[in-house]
């Protein structure tokens, strides 16, 4: 067995980390409820056919890439990062923030004092970053700078340019908020990033191992679509007399379910709606008429679109 794996197991990397919690908890919801343990690997009741590998979340492109699992999930900025980006397939896309919804922004940062207004100030300049590769690689590619200096740093990196270390920085950033309140200026933005579902090639060319990706990322989709937007199922009564401008007001993933009730005059409709909708048209229905406006929360919902992968990376 290579690497340990055996048959028609799909081996499945969860990043080790900040992702780590995320990942474990979106998985819980999306069917494979896994326990926290110092183990390297887990495995859930629910398909002995799926083994989960904690690796470190710099290395899944590698290993991803080498076969040691077949699927894994790390930060697009990793993929770049290692400079595979171009040896692995992209499957899925996440963003696991519900404070902004959106990827997550590399900086390019310094302090006021150093003089740095603009990335080309940064030519001969000590740039402190976690992620060197990718930060030679992009100051070169958006800036054609490559005379720099690189201070690889594994932590408290912008503390590097208050001691003298280094005259700028990068960070991952949402919003940039704590940056700027720490006294610092943002320079430019070099990367954006998000946790990505990556496969090995070979792996994916098999039906057996690719269905299986395929069901763990659909279900995960459906669980930050549900988490993103809450979602309703709406049941309400709705005057027979009304009806066709009812629907015509109704979203829906299919039209909506309407079904006949014993009092002619009236109509049970059924609709999934997104909770931004369903505030703004609860209203209007109230004064068609509609009486019974009944919302009950959906975890998740599935729909085709989830089916067909596009082109994510």
């Amino acid at each position: 067995m290579q690497f340990g794996k055996s048959k028609d197991v799909l081996y499945f990397g969860i990043p080790s980390g900040s992702l780590y919690e995320q990942v474990l908890r979106i998985l819980d919801r999306a069917g494979h409820p896994l326990t926290k343990s110092r183990r390297y690997e887990l495995t859930t009741p629910y398909d002995q056919d799926v083994v989960f590998r904690v690796l470190d979340r710099k290395e899944m492109a590698a290993k991803v890439q080498k076969g040691i699992v077949d699927c894994g999930i790390t930060g697009k900025d990793y993929i770049y990062e290692a400079g595979l980006e171009q040896e692995v397939d992209v499957i899925g896309n996440f963003i696991f923030s519900k404070r902004t919804n959106q990827p997550s922004r590399i900086v390019l940062a310094s302090r006021p004092e150093n003089g740095i207004e603009k990335p080309q100030d940064c030519a001969g300049k000590t740039i402190a970053t976690e992620l060197p590769n990718l930060t030679r690689r992009r100051m070169k590619e958006l800036y054609g700078i490559d005379d720099l200096q690189i201070l690889h740093s594994e932590g408290k990196t912008e503390a590097k340019v208050v001691m003298g270390e280094s005259d700028a920085f990068t960070d991952i950033t949402e919003t940039g908020e704590t940056l700027r309140a720490n006294g610092n200026n943002l320079v430019a933005e070099i990367f954006t990033s998000n946790p990505q579902l990556i496969a090995n090639s070979s792996a994916l060319a098999e039906p057996v191992l690719r269905d299986k990706m395929e069901d763990i990322r659909i279900c995960m989709d459906a669980v930050l679509r549900a988490e993103k937007e809450p979602i309703y199922m709406v049941f309400m009564d709705v005057p027979t007399s009304v009806l066709t401008e009812v629907e015509a007001l109704l979203p829906a993933v299919v039209s909506p379910t309407v079904s006949p009730v014993v009092d002619q005059a009236w109509r049970a409709v059924s609709v999934v709606i997104k909770e931004s909708e369903l505030n703004t048209l609860a209203p209007r229905l109230l004064r068609l008429g509609v009486d019974g406006i009944v919302p009950i929360p959906v975890p998740k919902v599935f729909t085709q679109d989830m089916v067909t992968v596009q082109d994510l990376a």
